[in-house]
Formats: C-alpha cells, structure tokens, sequence
C-alpha cells in the first residue's frame, strides 16, 4: 500500500447519505438540491473540505418493505457516512430511529410524522402529521362547517393524523359523522370500495368532507370525489399531488395542507436558482424543492458547527442549530433543534393551505388559531 502523507494533500469531502425511498420524480430532485446547496456553501467560503453524497434507492413502502429501507440505512452507515438523511414515507421515518441509534449516527428523517425521532434522529418533515389535522380542523371551523365524514388509510402514520384531528375536531365543535379506513395500497377491488363508501357518506348528509391519503388508494379516492361529490372538502399533505397538470385535475375543487407558501422569500429565492442551475429538470414543484432546502442546509449547518468530525460530532453540531430561515410553510417558519427537541420546523405556519381551483393552484390562507 502506497503512504501518502494527509497533511500535504487535498482533504476528503464528508460523506452524506442519501436514503430515497421514493420514485426518480422525488429522489432526482432532492440529489441535486443537495449538491447545490453544497455548492452554495462552498462558495460562500463556510465549509473548506465539501460533500460527498452517497444515494441509495431502497424498494420501501408502500408497494416494497420496510426491511428493504432499513438494510439500505446500513449500506449508508457501512460506507462511512458521517450522517444520513431522506427517506419520504412515514412509515420508513418510524421504523429508522432504533437502527440510528444502534449505529450512532445521525439521521435526518423527512416523512410528516412526529414519531421519527429518538437521540441521534431528527426529523425535518414533508408536512406534518400533527398539524394538518390542526390546520384542517380551522379550515372547517372558519367556513361553519361542523357535520364532517372523514377517510384515511391503513398506513401507521396515517393514525396518528386522525388522533389529532380528532382531538382538533373536539377543541373546534366540529362533529366526525363517519370515517372509513381505505387500503394503504392498491387492490382489484379498490373502486367497488369508493363507491359503497361515497354512498354511505352522502346519505349522513354531512356539511363536509376531511381526507387523509398517503399513497394511491387515497388518490384514487380523491379522483372520485372530484368527479361525484360536490361537497366541500379538505386533504392532508397529499394535497401535494395538486403541483402537477394532472394532479390539478384530480383534486379541482379541494382544499389542502401544503408546505408551499407564496409569501415565503427563501423558497422564492431557492426556486429561482435552482431553475438557473438545472434548466434541464424542468418545473419541479416549489415545496419538494423547499423540503429538501431545508434538510440539506440544516445538515451542513449540523456538520459546520459539529466539534469534531465524528457522527457523535455531528450529532451534537446539529443541536446547536438555531433560527435558521426555511423555505417551508410561512414567511417565519424556522428551522433549529437542541438535545432535547429534535423536531426542525418552529412556528404556527409550517403548514398552510391551497385550494385548486379552474385548474390552478392558488393560496387559501393559513390557520386560525383556535
């Protein structure tokens, strides 16, 4: 083996993995916001040495397992990445923690639930599993509508949205008529299950309809709504699908939760120079685009400030991390953690709600406190 001498070379670049539990439209995107904000930051002179980021694509859930992600997790840790973030599904976020803290190393989870973070996990999420239902509670409340039905999946975290918006539901004076428990996944007998669902529900004759999706069953859901129902209706997170032409089509009408706020500079700013750097991706939605802004930025933040570059050290960098804009939710929304809040966004408007309407995504408003 030829010695080399590592005080007169060129320092290695820290390894950062990238677990992508999602489809290529999701993991692509959030690949290359990460290498621009690593490129951001070495110009600006904050970090010398740079980043390696290291992608694996596990076959997870829904469709794939969640063994498949967890194995993935230690491929990353195998190959000596001081920190690893990603993963988009909630159920992956949940089931990660415990092999975090085995392996003692830092891992920033990005799925909506609030139960994906232990002493070396942190959570900077794709919406909020806790605050939607908040947030779809004051929705209902502002427009009087107090007779709601509600839908949701077999998804684990999709039990901890009901919780809270039942709890929300109780503090606002709003009345759950019914619900129904939709397939996490797809199935033959999907669309007999709508339909004898949408007839039980309108013979209740509810003032609306409140909606928690996590996967396809839930789309195929809000489709039917969208061409049977007109009623008045509001979604979880999976408003999301609504950035897309054919997404718009299928929810024209709905309301939802959304991490996208037009008022919001950093995720204006981001847009705009991620647009510059890869014209070649296209329109990528703003709120993919502002989820990964802030989980990147946040984990080099973790690494600039970690004492020593260990993952206890990174670890530690991360819990100094304070009042840093994010380009998620509201003008003020901010992103910071210590030893004993792991949880990144700050603020009443990390979720904020958009309606389609002719097509168009538009603003809605922000939550009422109530």
């Amino acid at each position: 083996m030829t010695r080399r001498d590592q005080y007169q070379e060129l320092a290695d670049p820290v390894k950062i993995g990238l677990l992508m539990d999602g489809p290529p439209k999701y993991s692509d995107q959030i690949l290359r916001v990460c290498e621009l904000v690593a490129e951001q930051y070495k110009a600006a002179g904050r970090f010398e040495r740079g980043f390696e980021f290291i992608p694996v694509y596990p076959w997870g859930p829904p469709a794939g397992f969640i063994r498949n992600t967890i194995d993935a997790f230690n491929e990353l840790c195998d190959k000596g990445c001081l920190a690893v973030i990603g993963g988009t599904h909630s159920d992956d976020c949940i089931a990660l923690p415990p092999y975090a803290d085995a392996r003692e190393t830092p891992y920033i989870a990005m799925g909506a639930t609030r139960q994906s973070m232990s002493k070396w996990s942190f959570a900077i999420g794709w919406g909020s599993c806790s605050q939607d239902g908040y947030v779809m509670a004051s929705w209902l409340r502002k427009n009087g509508y107090k007779r709601v039905v509600m839908t949701w999946d077999h998804a684990t975290h999709c039990e901890e949205y009901v919780s809270h918006f039942r709890n929300a539901c109780v503090r606002a004076g709003i009345e759950i008529l019914a619900d129904h428990r939709f397939p996490q996944i797809l199935v033959p007998e999907l669309d007999d299950i709508v339909a004898r669902v949408h007839a039980k529900f309108v013979e209740l004759k509810p003032d609306a309809l409140a909606s928690f999706a996590s996967g396809p069953a839930g789309s195929r859901w809000c489709q039917h709504v969208t061409r049977n129902w007109d009623i008045p209706r509001v979604l979880n997170g999976a408003f999301y699908g609504a950035a897309t032409p054919e997404g718009r089509e299928r929810l024209e009408g709905w309301v939802g939760t959304t991490m996208w706020d037009d008022d919001n500079p950093v995720a204006a700013k981001f847009a705009g120079e991620f647009k510059a750097r890869y014209p070649e991706a296209g329109d990528v939605p703003v709120e993919l685009l502002a989820l990964s802004y802030d989980v990147a930025r946040a984990l080099i933040e973790g690494v600039i400030h970690a004492p020593i570059l260990t993952p206890d050290g990174v670890r530690r960098g991360l819990e100094m991390i304070e009042m840093i804009p994010a380009a998620c939710g509201g003008p003020r929304t901010c992103i910071g953690f210590n030893a004993h809040a792991h949880l990144g966004h700050k603020g009443a408007d990390v979720m904020v709600l958009r309606r389609v309407k002719n097509g168009q995504n538009i603003m809605e408003g922000r939550a009422e406190l109530f």
